[in-house]
């Protein structure tokens, strides 16, 4: 059975971003696909009217299109700058900002392994602890290469990270290929999936892969080794666990995928210079030695984490000084850690 909505309903979206494309000729397709999970190719053959709507194409248009309209993204005009100069070496570097997103060393190693996956049709495999900032980092890196180089993202969740014929069936939705109900379609599914790829290569990039069964890397190696000479490459991020499971190297389904890794890149998160220069840009230049070095543990590395407290801060601190008794309350509040203090009374 192929899951499609009616071709008016299809049509109906289509000639609404039509429309919206008529008003705003800096736009195109390589534009909306970098705010979607879809490959390029895909939202340009939907748009031309080449490609069936099925829901997966159809929720992500709609998104798009409603955060465009609203002026959420895609605005007219590019992003601040934000020079900074307080590392540890006097280097100056350059933090490009959109909103609370800094791009941070990690953010640039992420860039680095995606250009080498898209360049040598090879599988990466970058890990780093959760908040750290790899999704935001992946984001970044499809704004800046949008039209030049064709990606999609899948962003596993509980059913398709256990469920072979499952994930098949969501990366069919994804580039809005006919699925099969069922378990008995994955073959059918893999193939069409396969033959697709052949024909419009482009980068996968798999979101959240610490949770894969190794059932479902063996597919991601299979779909791989059809693929990789017509010029698919992949690259897959994870929490830290997944390189330990992979150079474990116990299990065959987990080999396979290991022996075919082309880079690897073990990230720790942001560094102690750079958490510096991001406070100091947002604002608080009064924080005591001890406190942001209390901050700094508390951070552990993750740029979630520095960023939900800078929040915080903002919203009960700002102008204030920051002294350790502050930060001790910051992580109580946010994250449930008791954390001893120097200061007395």
């Amino acid at each position: 059975m192929v899951c499609q909505l009616p071709e008016a309903v299809t049509s109906r979206l289509r000639d609404e971003v039509l429309d919206y494309l008529k008003t705003r000729p800096d736009l195109g397709a390589a534009d909306l696909a970098q705010y979607t999970t879809l490959a390029e190719s895909t939202v340009r053959n939907w748009i031309a009217g080449k490609l069936p709507g099925g829901f997966e194409v159809i929720d992500q248009m709609r998104r798009v299109l409603d955060q465009a309209r609203a002026g959420d993204i895609l605005a007219p005009g590019g992003a601040d700058v934000v020079v900074i100069r307080e590392d540890a070496n006097k280097r100056v570097r350059k933090v490009a900002r959109t909103g609370a997103f800094y791009q941070t060393q990690t953010v640039k190693r992420i860039g680095e392994v995606l250009d080498y996956c898209a360049e040598n049709c090879a599988i990466g495999v970058v890990t780093a602890d959760f908040g750290v900032g790899k999704t935001e980092g992946i984001k970044a890196w499809r704004r800046k290469n949008a039209g030049r180089v064709e990606t999609t993202v899948f962003e596993f969740d509980e059913f398709t990270s256990t469920d072979k014929v499952e994930f098949v069936r969501g990366l069919c939705r994804v580039f809005g290929l006919p699925v099969v109900n069922g378990s008995q379609g994955g073959g059918r599914m893999f193939f069409s999936l396969c033959e697709h790829l052949r024909q419009n290569p482009c980068l996968l990039i798999f979101d959240q892969c610490e949770t894969l069964r190794p059932r479902v890397c063996q597919i991601i190696r299979q779909l791989w080794d059809r693929t990789n000479d017509a010029g698919v490459g992949v690259c897959m991020a994870a929490a830290p666990i997944l390189l330990q499971r992979l150079m474990g190297g116990k299990m065959a389904d987990l080999g396979a995928l290991t022996s075919r890794v082309g880079i690897w890149a073990p990230l720790a998160g942001i560094t102690r210079p750079e958490m510096a220069s991001i406070v100091k840009g947002e604002g608080f230049t009064e924080v005591d030695e001890l406190a942001f070095d209390l901050w700094f543990k508390a951070c552990v590395g993750s740029m979630r984490r520095l960023m939900r407290s800078l929040d915080l801060l903002k919203a009960k601190h700002q102008g204030k000084r920051i002294t350790e008794r502050t930060i001790a309350g910051v992580a109580s509040m946010l994250w449930g850690m008791a954390v001893t203090t120097t200061e007395v009374g």
